[in-house]
Parts: structure tokens; sequence; C-alpha cells
């Protein structure tokens, strides 16, 4: 696998005495998917992370949430999300509704455009997915605005590297969408090297500035050094992810339908089975009737849980005799797994894209099963025989959070660059004269 530069090769080095006199930058995310009006969600997760660190190190920090769903529409959800933000110094601020209108992918990132044109940000994260960054990187591309403004692409995963994962079509307009603000994107962060990789083997052109660095999960979301545990007794497996295909859940079925046949579960008396994530459409049907359909050949219990955000979601997995188990068949950086590591969660991980990086190499064999349903049927007959274990992050979050907090001092654009936006902008002028 290729190794790219990281987010801290492009950070000074600064001392306690500079991080205190630093200037506190105008910082905006501009996200479709942030926690409390999102309940969950690996965007949403990381992206409220990063703003609750940057607003911790004295940033002036707004996020602009994009209201795919419609569900903050009604004023008083406004108010109170953002009296919420607010008292976590985030400034969470909202698109006027008649800015949805037309819902396609180019006319939401014009209305961002707009948006942001008033607000004179320093520094402007987008994350890929649906190209909220084309319009505003195209501007500045084109001498237009945004020219003293550093814009930043997150690669949390494009609509196309989704579809391939889903076994799905690809939408050729939306991959061109979000592959121009990546591509001509001043920097381009990766929380793996997996995903650069993936956009590389595809042709796509990686900005000079690109960089991998882990997400930051929210402060209350686990942030210590976790001690492994092993031989944790398993009375419960738990699904933990969106009822999708790409998530794995068909390959989890395949698995179950295995210890089955082979009389696994008639040894474990009183072993339930549990789906905890959003139902999504699989093979035509709604997500939670096609498992109950497979479930019906599985001499054990079976439930269904989807109305738990991210915090409550863990805390149910915390409880004793819990085995979490994640058989995406594509990711990228999971939050799901870094906060099974960060909760000292038992779990198995289907070992794709970048999910070994996140963990300590160390606790690899014991956390990870190649993405086939006989791994995954062997791993969970020896859980279930010798017990579960927990394992430790790959990197501490404090190495994280120091990181990002190091890069946002002085993440300034080289000063060539900034010379030449400005040329380009004086040129257009005089032909316009």
């Amino acid at each position: 696998m290729t190794r790219y530069p990281l987010l801290a090769d492009d950070t000074p080095a600064l001392g306690p005495e500079d991080a205190q006199g630093a200037p506190r930058h105008r910082i905006i995310i501009v996200t479709a998917e942030i926690l409390g009006p999102v309940r969950n969600g690996g965007i949403a997760t990381a992206l409220t992370g990063l703003a609750e660190v940057l607003a911790e190190a004295g940033h002036h920090v707004t996020v602009l949430f994009i209201d795919l769903a419609g569900t903050m529409q009604q004023e008083d959800r406004q108010d109170r999300w953002a009296e919420l933000y607010g008292r976590r110094g985030i400034r969470l601020a909202f698109l006027h509704e008649d800015a949805y209108r037309d819902r396609s992918p180019l006319a939401l990132s014009l209305q961002v455009t707009s948006w942001l044109a008033g607000e004179r940000a320093d520094i402007v994260h987008f994350h890929d997915w649906i190209g909220l960054g084309h319009e505003t990187v195209r501007t500045m591309r084109m001498g237009q605005g945004f020219i003293d403004t550093l814009l930043v692409i997150g690669a949390h995963g494009p609509s196309a590297w989704a579809a391939e994962g889903n076994g799905l079509p690809n939408d050729p307009e939306q991959e061109r969408i979000e592959r121009y603000a990546i591509e001509q994107a001043d920097v381009l962060i990766a929380p793996s090297h997996y995903l650069l990789g993936w956009m590389e083997a595809r042709g796509w052109q990686l900005p000079k500035r690109h960089y991998v660095q882990q997400n930051l999960l929210p402060r209350g979301e686990g942030t210590g050094a976790p001690v492994p545990r092993q031989g944790l007794p398993v009375r419960e497996l738990v699904f933990f992810g969106r009822l999708e295909p790409r998530k794995g859940v068909l390959l989890f079925c395949d698995a179950l339908d295995r210890l089955a046949a082979n009389g696994i579960f008639a040894r474990h008396d009183g072993l339930k089975i549990t789906f905890l994530g959003k139902s999504t459409p699989i093979e035509g049907m709604e997500g939670r009737d096609y498992v109950a359909g497979r479930a019906a050949g599985w001499p054990v219990g079976t439930d269904f849980v989807s109305d738990l955000d991210s915090t409550d979601a863990l805390a149910y997995l915390e409880a004793p005799g819990r085995l979490a188990i994640m058989p995406s068949l594509i990711e990228n950086s999971p939050c799901t797994v870094l906060e099974c590591l960060l909760g000292n969660i038992p779990f198995l991980a289907a070992d794709v894209g970048g999910v070994a990086e996140l963990i300590a190499p160390e606790d690899r064999d014991r956390l990870l099963f190649a993405p086939s349903a006989e791994a995954l049927a062997k791993a969970l007959t020896e859980r279930l025989a010798a017990g579960a274990a927990t394992g430790r992050p790959a990197i501490p979050q404090e190495e994280v959070r120091r990181v990002w907090t190091g890069w946002h001092i002085r993440p300034s654009r080289p000063h060539q660059a900034l010379i030449a936006r400005l040329l380009l902008s004086l040129r257009k002028l005089l032909r316009r004269k």
C-alpha cells in the first residue's frame, strides 16, 4: 500500500509559546451531517469532533449544516440545536429554507458558495460526499472569490466509492462534481492511506497538498488509553452498522447460515442476534424485512434496534456479553471501529480498506477477519468458544488531537499560491477594462 504524507508533515514545529500566541482563525465546516441534527454516521462523528477541538483551541468555529432531510426547517429545532452547540463555543448556522427548492448537488453547492461569500472565513472544511465544495472551489480557481481562504476537502468517501461497495451503478455527473472539488481544492485530507490510493488507482489527480490524518471523536466518546481484554463471554452477537450490502449485512447473514448448519448455535443456549443500525433497501426489500426472512433459519432470537444515536448505541454495546461485528465489504476509516477501540468494546471487523490502520498492530489478529462468510463464521465460532477481545488504537486520540490543533495554528497557503491567485484576479480585472 502506498504511504502518503501525514498532516503532521505540513505542520511547522511549534512550542508551547507558539500555541499561546497563535492567531485565532475564522473556520467554517460545511457539512450535511453533524451530531444532534443527525443521529449518527461517520461524517457526523468526525466533523463534530473536529469542530469541538478547534473551538477548544480558541478559533471562531461555525458549522454550516446542510439540512438534506428537512428536519431543521422548524425554527424551534434550529434554535434548540444552535443553543446547544453555542454552549460549546460553536456557531451552528443554516441555509434559508428557500435554498432547498432545488436539491441537486450543484444547486446546493451554489447556495453554499453564496452563503460563504458573506462570511470572510480563513479556512473552510468540506466533506467530499455530494460535492458541496464544488462551486466554492471553482470560484476560487477562477479568481472570482475566496482568494485569501484556505479550502480543505475531507475524504470521507465519495459517491463513486460507496456505489462500488454497494454494487450499484455509478452516477458520472455526481462523480464529476465531487472529483473536481477534490482535485482542485487547496488541501485534501483523508483519514486513511487506503482511500487516497483508491482515488489514484482510478485516475483521480490528488492536489499537491494531500495528507493522511485520522479522525477525531467527540469529547464524550472515549479518548483514553484502553487496556486490552481477552476471554470475554459472548451471549449476544451484534451487527453494528446500517443494514446495507456495503456494511456487510449479507456477508453476516451468510456466516450465520453456516453457524446454524454446523450446529454451533445449539452449543450456546440463550445466544441472541441483534442488528444495531438503520434499515436500508436490500435486493428490492426493506432491509429489516430481508434480514427477518434470513433469520427464520437461525435457531436463536433475533432483534432489531434502529432508533439509537451514537452515544446510546455505544452504551448498548458496552453491556457485558455483547460482541460488536462490523463485516463491511469496503471501509475508509470507520468511526465505529475507532469508537469500539476507545470504548474498550469487544468487536470483530472485516480487514478491508483503512480498518487495520486504526488498530494497534499487535491487536489486529484478534480483531480482524478476511471479508468472507467462511472467515467470519470461523471467527465467530472461535469467539463463542474462547471469548471475545478488545484492542488499542494505532494512534492515541491525544496525538491525533495535537496534530489537528497544531495544523490549524498556521495552515497558511504557500505565498506563491496566494500571489498567483492575486495575479489571476488582476489579469481578469484588466481584461474587463
